[in-house]
């Protein structure tokens, strides 16, 4: 299990970053059913979240790497990659606990 932080950053909204990149296709242009598949249950997570993370089983934390080592963006924005790195950094959810209560401090 995977606890993926939607963290906000500057214009960047870190759900709208990841369903963007979930809903579009691969840099070949196109998407398999069973690729498609995958990431629906991803968006059902996404809609199903609340407050500022998701967590994921390892499998489809693996379809989001798969995703995010794929994807294509128009702008290079610090922003932007504070985002991904969130996505591409993800812990347990108990380990992320300790995460979000640092920034507090």
């Amino acid at each position: 299990m995977k606890r993926v932080l939607l963290r906000d950053r500057g214009p960047f909204k870190a759900r709208d970053v990841l369903t963007g990149m979930l809903e579009s296709p691969g840099p070949m242009g196109g998407i398999s059913y069973a690729d498609m598949r995958k990431r629906d249950r991803l968006l059902d997570a996404i809609d199903r979240a609340k407050g500022n993370h998701i967590d994921l089983e390892d499998a489809d934390y693996d379809v989001l790497m798969a995703v995010l080592n794929q994807a294509q963006f128009i702008t290079a924005k610090r922003e932007l990659r504070l985002i991904l790195d969130d996505f591409a950094q993800a812990k347990a959810p108990e380990e992320t606990l300790r995460v979000i209560e640092g920034e507090a401090s």
